[in-house]
């Protein structure tokens, strides 16, 4: 909750600053609070940042925290494993991406 917490305040100046075209991000829970800063700003129309989401290669047979918080706010969802891609139908699976 730490970790997550100083993320939320050390990110709100870098993505209200950068305007990112498009945020890629991963697992952590620390992603968390980035992507909730671009959706943020993406409703005021400070920006419009895309969001995709890599989820990790150790997720099998269900989604991290961080993706079941992401999957229905993400552009793009993608999954390592046809499994996950047969249980959420907006992932995306193309096989082991890292």
């Amino acid at each position: 909750v730490g970790s997550t917490l100083w993320a939320a305040m050390a990110s709100v100046k870098m993505v209200a600053s950068a305007k990112p075209d498009v945020l890629l991000i991963n697992g952590p829970g620390t992603c968390v609070p980035v992507a909730a800063w671009a959706i943020f700003f993406n409703a005021i129309h400070m920006s419009r940042t895309r969001i995709i989401y890599f989820e990790s290669v150790a997720r099998v047979e269900s989604l991290s925290l961080s993706g079941k918080i992401l999957y229905p706010v993400c552009h793009r969802f993608l999954v390592q494993w046809p499994q996950l891609q047969a249980r959420h139908p907006l992932a995306e699976y193309y096989g082991r991406l890292v």
